[in-house]
């Protein structure tokens, strides 16, 4: 079971600080697995910044997202700095591997302050943490992310989201990022049919970034899904993603 650090839409009375050292969360939870992706099954903490530019009518996390408060660089350091029944830190814990997933919503809303945040942490402690970044793909990463990011866990939105926002150029740099994919919520071959078309004969991207992965919110849903989207990408030669976390916990929230 996870370590749950901040919960969802926080009840603190919070307002935001007059410096603009800090970030809107909505959760941070420790202690879990990376559920899905490149690195499905890496042990993981995730950082849940508040807002999205997309409100996706499948989202498994908007009730969380569309919540949170201001929480200080210093507030999340010395939260970070706590120790657990062990005697360590997550700081220990980031600095043994455990990977520091950035996820919305949309991060790069935040992108700004995130980019000071880890400069912050690298200034203090000596060292950066792996760091994922989920990414709706809307907007452009500053060059600051880009230096701070080690793998982009790109979203584009297909028709059945009921956003398919596709804008190309931001697309288009992104697949140049080095350890950069792209993973696609799948329900049938239509979406294939839509990913090719949009994505791969377009040359947006490369066939060798793609990740198909069944939606499903709940067990029995990604149950329903999942050979379906197997079969898919056997068929076309692309990577498959599990969602683990679904597997294991459900619909619930911070782990």
């Amino acid at each position: 079971m996870s370590l749950n650090i901040i919960e969802a839409g926080d009840k603190k009375n919070r307002h935001a600080p007059a410096s603009a050292d800090y970030l809107q969360i909505s959760e941070f939870f420790a202690d879990t697995i990376q559920g899905e992706g490149i690195h499905a099954g890496h042990p993981a903490a995730f950082l849940r910044l508040q807002g999205c530019t997309l409100d996706c009518q499948w989202c498994d996390t908007s009730a969380i997202w569309k919540k949170g408060s201001p929480w200080t660089f210093q507030e999340l350091f010395a939260l970070m700095e706590e120790t657990d029944f062990d005697g360590n830190s997550l700081i220990s814990k980031f600095a043994m591997g455990q990977h520091l997933v950035l996820t919305g919503g949309s991060p790069l809303l935040q992108q700004e302050r995130l980019i000071r945040f880890i400069s912050e942490f690298i200034a203090l402690y000596g060292f950066k943490p792996f760091i994922e970044i989920e990414n709706e793909c809307t907007l452009d990463p500053l060059i600051g992310m880009v230096m701070h990011v080690d793998t982009w866990n790109n979203s584009p939105k297909l028709i059945s989201s009921g956003n398919p926002v596709l804008i190309p150029n931001i697309v288009h740099n992104l697949s140049n990022l080095e350890n950069s994919w792209f993973k696609f919520v799948v329900t049938s071959e239509a979406d294939w049919v839509e990913i090719k078309a949009r994505y791969l004969v377009t040359n947006l991207i490369d066939r060798s970034q793609v990740i198909l992965m069944p939606q499903g919110a709940t067990f029995k849903e990604l149950a329903k899904n999942r050979e379906t989207v197997i079969a898919i990408a056997i068929k076309n030669n692309v990577k498959y993603s599990t969602r683990e976390h679904v597997v294991i916990w459900g619909d619930k929230a911070g782990v």
